[in-house]
């Protein structure tokens, strides 16, 4: 267990934590970003407790600029926190603070519909996705279990504002 006590605060600043089993944040856990935008950080744990505590991985004024993943770590039967639950960051009167580079638009619409085993896709609009970037294509349906995830390989611009994106 990690117990950040009112008043002081712990700088996760190397690449992977282990799996923590527990991390109490009553002052201020900070995770910053590196100066190269593709340095990647991992937070991992299975229970993350803020009370009138603060957690920042990037603010609204300084943005997060390089890759992280926190992952939370446990199954159904694992012990719950009341009323929070399990693989949880439960927040009592605390602060969450995660502010990743603004991205412009977070989600279009595409020229037409996706069939199964489409390679390529057109968009509405043009985005300021990048090549290696991963994407979640929505389903149209009633089921949210039809979503597709696939990274996007190639991106051609040729025609304005209708990018097609050749995916994984």
């Amino acid at each position: 267990m990690v117990y950040i006590p009112k008043g002081l605060s712990l700088l996760v600043d190397i690449d992977s934590t282990p799996i923590l089993s527990a991390v109490v944040v009553e002052g201020a856990l900070i995770i910053p970003p590196s100066s190269n935008p593709n340095h990647l950080r991992t937070f991992d744990a299975h229970y993350v407790m803020v009370r009138a505590g603060y957690f920042e991985a990037g603010t609204e004024q300084f943005p997060y600029s390089s890759k992280l993943i926190i992952t939370m770590h446990s199954n159904i039967s694992s012990p719950e926190l009341p009323i929070f639950g399990n693989k949880v960051i439960a927040m009592y009167n605390g602060v969450l603070d995660l502010h990743g580079i603004p991205r412009n638009p977070t989600w279009t619409s595409l020229e037409k519909t996706a069939n199964i085993g489409d390679s390529s896709i057109t968009l509405m609009r043009d985005v300021d996705w990048k090549v290696n970037e991963k994407i979640v294509l929505a389903p149209t349906g009633y089921y949210n279990d039809e979503v597709d995830e696939r990274i996007i390989i190639a991106i051609d611009r040729t025609i304005p504002n209708k990018p097609v994106l050749t995916l994984d």
